[in-house]
């Protein structure tokens, strides 16, 4: 199910109208809404409870993605055997700053990636990038993974096989997926499907160096043309940065400019702009 229309505040249940209420920036509420609206029309497809607060993602039925305005909700019509997980993702189709492949694509892929010709080689990036992350939302065992555990079997098929690698021994085993992406629209889209989940070892962040919260403001507002003046420790990420790729371009250039490290599953737990410096190790 794919919107670009916003679920009516009028027609929230009692607890997503709590949810809705918790959510700071114009952006992000809009944004939310009309993920609702895409989920909550998805659930009455499916027969599912409309609440879309009774739904937690990863799920083995269910995914949603949003960017730009638009939303794109994904499930299974009836539970299949052998599934554990479904992932969606949709992004915009833009050229992307190619430094960023190393953030989620392994050697094996982006040696392929350097063989597409460069007229086709930002598509291949940003359809690359969908197919991880869809790959990401599929795995019910993602709490302590990053992109780059996902390889594809085929970096260069549009539909085919892909496995989770576990984080540190290989007798952990691998988690095997499914996938297929494609053009919609002026945008990019994957799908996926986990079929098995292993045990997991959680990763561990390098220590990172110490700088200040103003040394991140004046890297952000360079980075981003936005004024530092009005960059805060509680500016809302979403408020500046509206699409995921966006924001992992923002966080690949302060790793590069302060020599930091830190993962896209630190990523996912940040909100707000002090957040993020403290990933970079900046003090107040």
């Amino acid at each position: 199910m794919w919107t670009r229309r916003p679920l009516a505040p009028t027609a929230l249940t009692g607890p997503e109208r709590a949810r809705f209420a918790a959510l700071t920036g114009r952006v992000q509420r809009e944004q939310w809404l009309i993920s609702r609206h895409a989920l909550r029309t998805l659930l009455g497809v499916l027969g599912l409870p409309a609440d879309t607060t009774g739904y937690a993602f990863p799920h083995c039925r269910l995914s949603l993605s949003h960017v730009g305005g638009a939303a794109v909700a994904a499930g299974l019509a009836v539970p299949a055997g052998g599934v554990v997980g479904v992932g969606v993702d949709l992004e915009t189709a833009r050229d992307a700053r190619p430094e960023t492949a190393r953030f989620f694509l392994d050697e094996r892929e982006r040696s392929w990636l350097d063989t597409v010709p460069e007229s086709a080689r930002a598509a291949e990036h940003v359809r690359l990038w969908t197919v991880k992350e869809a790959l990401y939302k599929a795995d019910p065992a993602n709490r302590h993974t990053v992109l780059l555990d996902y390889t594809t079997d085929d970096p260069a098929a549009g539909s085919g096989r892909a496995r989770r690698r576990p984080p540190h021994d290989t007798a952990f085993g691998y988690t095997v997926f499914a996938y297929t992406a494609a053009r919609f629209g002026e945008a990019r889209i994957a799908v996926a499907a986990a079929f098995h989940r292993p045990p997991i070892t959680p990763l561990r962040t390098a220590t990172v160096p110490s700088v200040t919260f103003d040394d991140v403001a004046h890297r952000i507002s360079a980075t981003l043309s936005v004024p530092v003046d009005t960059l805060t420790p509680e500016t809302n990420l979403w408020d500046l940065a509206a699409d995921s790729f966006l924001l992992v371009e923002m966080a690949v250039d302060l790793q590069e400019e302060f020599d930091a490290l830190f993962t896209q599953a630190d990523l996912r737990e940040v909100t707000t702009l002090g957040q993020l410096a403290g990933l970079v190790g900046a003090q107040p």
